[in-house]
């Protein structure tokens, strides 16, 4: 099993609704993407949060099934509409267990 773990961190002019459109678009992937087994997205409320405001959790069987998911049309659509435009800096961190 895999975990990827995404931090965003989103410019400071980012509206609430785009922050919102950004969690439903990256939520939804969970219904298009059948190597998706799990994804959890939401805004992170800690206070020791460093700048970062929206935490996606995804769980996939292998690396080859979140290689592919990295690479599918739904993924990449919403990265280029959602993501980049809004993106300030991202911490990404992978495991397996």
């Amino acid at each position: 099993m895999i975990n990827h773990t995404v931090l965003f961190k989103l410019k400071e002019e980012t509206t609430a609704t785009q922050k919102q459109e950004l969690i439903d678009a990256l939520q939804a992937l969970g219904e298009k993407i059948d190597e998706l087994k799990e994804i959890q997205v939401k805004e992170n409320f800690s206070d020791r949060s460093k700048g970062f405001d929206v935490v996606l959790y995804s769980i996939f069987d292998s690396k080859e099934d979140l290689e592919s998911y990295q690479v599918h049309p739904a993924h990449v659509k919403v990265v280029g509409e959602n993501v980049k435009p809004i993106l300030e800096d991202i911490l990404v961190a992978d495991i397996e267990y």
